[in-house]
Formats: structure tokens, sequence, C-alpha cells
């Protein structure tokens, strides 16, 4: 079944590639891994140079055979002249099937090949998608060795179409923990598949987080702390063993349970359900903590038509105590909900951000012209922005106290929707750049009692026609776009590849829910999805309102 699957799988990327006069000989073909894993279901093995082939074919082969990480890259490494210097790690760069060609020096010793650059990972793993049609070229030298061509020069790393790139690499999350040590926050990279489990384990223990997240998450693992070796071994119980040096003996047992638990919650990522920290072969004492919950209340918040807010449970609202007296004073027309629904940070049908607090008190907070629906953080601040300022982003206490947050959004010239991640270390953000609508996150960091956003990473370079944004889960940002009359729902992942689906006609809202994704449309129809289908849940409703988690 697995051959068949693969060549199902094959036979599609080479129609594709016979339809653009690219040649369709000696691609790749299926076969088994490098590794016995269950959940692989074939490995791409490419073939090597053929003799007599053309400097274009050599160049040619040389990058399909990047689609073949065994033993280093070591297909790909026999296209290469002896002492040639080349590192398939650097980097994944992923282009388009049908815009690649290659054209050769007249002499043969040059060949240059143009492509369309979709998306990139470094060499830590990280995913970032490329503007759109991004051209690059690539350069290679290449001279006859035994009189047969081979590369004397080529760019560092891999170039996979994107059909292809998705079986080569898999995504796993390197999991850090809030500057608290209450969440655990992905941080989610791509690795090769036959590599992922040594490969995450080195990026936990030896790397850092990915750039924009520096700052917003923090390790137990010392910085000097480091592996040894740089492989993960399977002992005969079928526990996966991390070798670590002398030095982890003496970290006390807090620390070493944290380290435990980013170990075991990134190693799942990779398929090994069980972890074991060694010294000398030795296991180390550890237990995983206990983390928050990011997951939201089943039932959705809701205001009704009517003006009654609270928990909807099948056709009636139930009050949240103390809090929605507070919140139906205010006559919201966007509310968020703290985890512990203590707390709602609601925007008013006047345009002004208050916050309403559980004991019935009620504070005006930010009247500014503009202000864009806020959200809380961490903390309790409720965070709020003028929409075509969107530098002046305030996190402001539930009783009024404002401090600025530095480093909101540069370059970005308009705001249209914001949300704080439920962990509290990333905000996401729909910005407009030079008239174009893109979709940001940014890492949230705390230092001295200051707020600043890290470095922006952007998880859509094009997002036309949206307007509202909600975290689905502690990875996907799920966007809402409107146009030609058509609602889209965009599922962009956090560090990898999204997906786009139909939402509901008229859809003007959106909220994560417990196991769902649930939209409020513009004739007060509330929906939820589970899997592709949307089943109608209540009309009648004014506002879904946003949650940050839930207590239970």
């Amino acid at each position: 079944m697995r051959r068949v699957l693969a060549a199902v799988s094959l036979a599609l990327v080479l129609a594709l590639a016979a339809c653009t006069g690219l040649p369709t000989t000696g691609y790749v073909n299926p076969g088994r891994g490098p590794q016995s894993d269950d959940t692989q279901a074939f490995a791409f093995v490419p073939d090597g140079p053929q003799d007599d082939a053309t400097p274009t074919e050599i160049v040619e082969g040389f990058l399909r055979a990047g689609s073949g990480p065994a033993d280093d890259w070591a297909t790909a490494k026999l296209f290469l002249a002896p002492g040639t210097q080349w590192d398939p790690r650097a980097r994944v760069t992923i282009d388009r099937l049908v815009d690649r060609r290659s054209s050769a020096a007249g002499d043969g010793t040059s060949v240059s090949v143009s492509l369309t650059a979709t998306a990139e990972v470094d060499a830590n793993g990280a995913y970032a998608p490329a503007a759109s049609g991004t051209a690059e070229t690539l350069s290679f030298s290449l001279a006859r060795v035994d009189d047969q061509w081979r590369i004397t020069s080529a760019p560092d790393g891999v170039v996979l179409y994107e059909e292809v790139f998705p079986t080569v690499y898999q995504t796993a999350s390197i999991a850090y923990f809030d500057p608290n040590f209450d969440f655990i926050v992905p941080d989610v990279r791509w690795f090769p598949r036959a590599l992922v489990a040594s490969r995450v384990a080195t990026a936990l223990v030896d790397g850092q987080p990915s750039a924009w997240l520096a700052g917003a998450v923090a390790s137990a693992f010392p910085d000097e702390l480091s592996l040894v070796g740089r492989s993960v071994t399977l002992s005969q119980n079928g526990v996966a063993q991390v070798q670590l040096p002398q030095a982890a003996l003496s970290l006390d047992r807090t620390r070493l349970d944290r380290m435990q638990t980013q170990l075991a919650r990134s190693l799942a990522t990779a398929g090994i359900s069980e972890v074991q920290m060694t010294v000398d072969g030795t296991p180390i004492a550890a237990t995983e903590v206990q983390v928050r919950v990011t997951r939201v209340d089943p039932s959705p918040a809701v205001l009704t038509a009517a003006g009654a807010f609270g928990s909807l449970a099948g056709d009636t609202v139930e009050p949240i105590a103390g809090l929605s007296d507070a919140v139906e004073s205010l006559e919201p027309a966007a509310v968020e909900l703290e985890a512990d629904r203590s707390l709602a940070a609601v925007r008013t049908r006047q345009g002004a951000v208050a916050s309403a607090l559980s004991d019935g008190r009620t504070f005006l907070l930010d009247d500014r012209p503009g202000l864009i629906t806020p959200s809380i953080d961490a903390e309790g601040a409720i965070w709020s922005v003028p929409a075509t300022t969107p530098t002046q982003v305030r996190a402001i206490s539930p009783e009024g106290v404002p401090r600025d947050v530095g480093n909101a959004w540069p370059d970005a010239g308009e705001i249209t929707a914001m949300q704080i991640s439920r962990d509290g270390t990333r905000i996401a953000a729909i910005v407009t750049v030079s008239g174009a609508r893109e979709v940001w996150v940014a890492g949230i960091q705390r230092v001295s009692g200051d707020i600043d956003l890290g470095p922006p990473h952007v998880l859509s370079f094009s997002q036309p026609g949206s307007f509202d944004l909600a975290w689905l889960d502690d990875t996907t940002v799920g966007v809402l776009s409107s146009a030609d009359g058509v609602s889209t729902l965009h599922e962009l992942g956090v560090g990898g590849r999204g997906t786009d689906s139909v939402a509901p006609e008229g859809t003007r809202s959106l909220a994560a829910g417990s196991t769902s994704v649930r939209v409020l449309d513009d004739q007060g129809r509330l929906f939820s999805r589970r899997g592709s289908s949307w089943t109608l849940v209540a009309s009648g409703i004014r506002v879904l309102a946003a949650q940050q988690g839930t207590t239970s």
C-alpha cells in the first residue's frame, strides 16, 4: 500500500513537470526511508548522476536529489566534484514546479536556475513564507571530472518543489515555557523526516527559540548545557534516551522536571511517546510538571439580540456571575473574556474600550477614535490600539492605568484586528503595509516592567479583504476575509503552511471553540465547524465573544 501511495504521488509530480517542459526522467523513485518508522508512508530515493549527462541535466539532477536527505544527502553529493563544499542543511527553498527554468552557458561551465520561491526554511528549521512572486536565480559552476560534468560550486541548501516539500520534511514543535513557567509554548520547525527526533532534541537543548520568539519565552535548559552526541537513542524497552553531560546532575529538581517536560512535549511531536534524560547511560530522576491548558470553554460566550450576555447552553444564555450585568451595561459591540471569566475587555457601540469586572465595576479605558477590538494579556491588562496608528498600542490595567507597548507593528500603516495568544507570549494582527493586508505575529517581551513586541514575523504577505482574526489553537491563527461576496476562513500555521476553506455567507466575526471553530454572520446566526461542515448553533446573536482559555 505504501508503494502504491508513493507511486500515485510521484506520478502527479511528474505529470505536472511534464506540462512545463522540464525533464521527467530520473526524478525520484519511491522507497523505504532509512528508519522503520511506520508513520512514514514513503521516502524519496533520488537517482545519482547519469553517464554523459549534460551540465543542465547534472544541475537539475542535483536539485532533485535534495529530496533525499539519507546519509547527509549522499546522493546529491555524487553530483559534486571532489573537494566541493556544499551545506545542505543551510536552508530549504520551496518553489513552484511550473516556474523553475534552467539555462547553461555555451561552454557548459555554468548553469543558472531561475525559480519562484513560495517559502523558506532556515538552518534551524524555522519556516517563513516568501513575498508573492519572489524570484530567485541560483548559479552553479561545473567542470569535467573523468570526462563527466560535475558541479564545482553550488549555493548552500536544498531546493524542493512545494508539492514535494511536505513528504521530505515534517513539522515538529520545540516546547518552550512562558516566562512564568505556567504554559508550554510551541515553536514549530520543519526537519527531514528521517532525522526529526535528533534534530528536535538538538534544537531544544543546544539551540535557541526562533528569532521572532526570542525574549518572549523561557527554557529550563541552561545555555552551557549541551547534548552528548547528536542523536536520540532507543533503549531495549522502547524509551527514547537523551544523553546529557555530568553538569546536569548538579541541577535542582524543579529545573530537571521542567527540562523533562520540554523534552517530552517536544519529542512527542516527533512521534516519540516516552523520553528519558540520562548521564553516562544512567537515567536522571525527573517527572513532567503540570502546565495550564489553553483550550477554551466548550460553551460559546455571546450577547443576544435581546441584550443578554453569558454562556450559551442550548437555547438559553446562562449569566456569568457578577460579570454579565457589567458587560451588558456597556452596550458591547465586541467582547473578550479572561480565562477565569473574572474580567471582560469590551469595545462599546460608541467605539470606546472598557473593562467589566466580576464584582460589577466597569472602567472606561480608552476613548481614542477608531479603536479596534481589544485583547486581554496573561497579566490581565487590556490591549487597545486605533486602527490608523498601529504603533500606538497600550496595555491598560482593568482599572485604567495605561502602559505604552514598545516596537508595536513597525512599518504598518493600519491595523484591522489583533489578538493575544492564550499562553500570553504572542500576539497576531492583520496589518496593512504599502496598501496590502498582511498577517503578522510577534513575541511579547517583558523586561523590568516594560512591554515590547519582538520583531514581527509574517504569516501571510497577501491577505486581501481580511477583517477578523483569532487564535484557533496554539499553532494556528484563523483569519476571515471577504471578496466578491464569498467569505473565506484562512487557517495560517504559525511556523508552517496554511489552508483555506469557505465560511458561511456573510460571516463577520470569528472565535475559537474547544474543539471547533465558531463564526457569527451578519444575520445574527452562530455557526460551529467540526471537520469540514458548518452547523447552525443559534440565531439572534449580536456578539460572539472571544475567550482567553478556561480554568477547568
